[in-house]
């Protein structure tokens, strides 16, 4: 068998060819990347099924570009190709990342992995607990009223459950310990609000502030075509982290002391609520990001 994922591998090195993503063919992989030392992988995020290959792309100290499938995809559609098959996958990906360039993904401690599957799973609970009190609301029938009711309170002691432990993942982790703290001195930001930003947004402190602005889906696009100038607009980014922030950013707009007086000269400017509030939560997610930038290089000098 394993001379079979060599060949495959050996095939697809060569071809620009897909392989199967297992434990042998990543094994065969890091041994084939040692004879391209400059070599830099690209993958699509796939729910999870990337971070086979991430990890081990990380323990071998290669470079690995985890991209939004619709990148490729779009790219493919530019260059005519509408072809989708595990070769034309493989090859499109490999002359996604010679002409694109995309950054390497950052290796994550396991303090930082154990928060983000736990916020991943309250989000998904969040998300069904949305449902059912929606629809338990609509039942005539006294047991199915009850089974709703039984599915509602389950699911509410599942989410204090993962908050309990999200609680205990960060204080275990002295330097997460510390980002959670400050984040949270300012107003707006909640005990949730900081778990997600330390959960999925590890570049934190790390970036400027146009670039952590895009990184979040919050800078602002031109929509210009010769004297036509268009409505500036957001797009892409991270959605979790842009929806979290939004929910802060309304906090911010009400009760932080600086955001809130820049809040109501947007209003009274005439800016639309939410072009003002978009502006607030970008001014947040930067104030968040120097403060994270200053934290950081206190602790490289310490």
């Amino acid at each position: 068998m394993g001379r079979r994922w060599q060949r495959g591998w050996e095939a697809a090195w060569r071809d620009g060819r897909a392989a199967p993503n297992q434990n042998d063919a990543v094994v065969l992989l890091r041994a084939a990347t040692k004879c391209a030392p400059h070599v830099r992988l690209v993958c699509e995020a796939t729910a999870g099924y990337e971070q086979l290959l991430a990890t081990a792309s990380f323990k071998a100290g290669v470079p690995i570009c985890i991209v939004p499938p619709q990148r490729p995809r779009h790219f493919a559609k530019a260059l005519g190709l509408h072809a989708k098959n595990d070769p034309v996958d493989a090859a499109l990906l490999s002359r996604f990342g010679n002409q694109t360039g995309p950054q390497p993904a950052m290796p994550k401690e396991r303090s930082r992995k154990e928060l983000e599957s736990l916020m991943r799973a309250r989000g998904e609970l969040i998300d069904a607990l949305g449902r059912e009190n929606s629809r338990h609301e609509h039942h005539a029938h006294p047991v199915v009223l009850k089974l709703a009711k039984a599915r509602i309170a389950r699911l509410e002691k599942d989410i204090a459950a993962i908050d309990k432990a999200a609680a205990a993942v960060i204080a275990a982790d002295p330097l997460l310990s510390k980002a959670d703290a400050l984040l949270r001195q300012v107003t707006g930001v909640s005990h949730q609000s900081s778990r997600v930003l330390l959960a999925f947004m590890p570049e934190l402190g790390t970036l400027n502030r146009r670039e952590i602005a895009a990184l979040a889906g919050l800078a602002p696009f031109d929509r210009d075509s010769g004297n036509k100038q268009g409505k500036r607009f957001i797009q892409g980014g991270r959605a979790r982290i842009r929806s979290t922030l939004h929910m802060a950013g309304l906090s911010a707009a009400k009760f932080n002391k600086v955001l809130a007086p820049a809040y109501r000269k947007l209003r009274k400017a005439g800016k639309p609520f939410k072009v003002a509030i978009t502006a607030i939560t970008r001014k947040l997610l930067v104030h968040l990001n120097s403060i994270m930038a200053d934290f950081l290089k206190n602790e490289v000098a310490a």
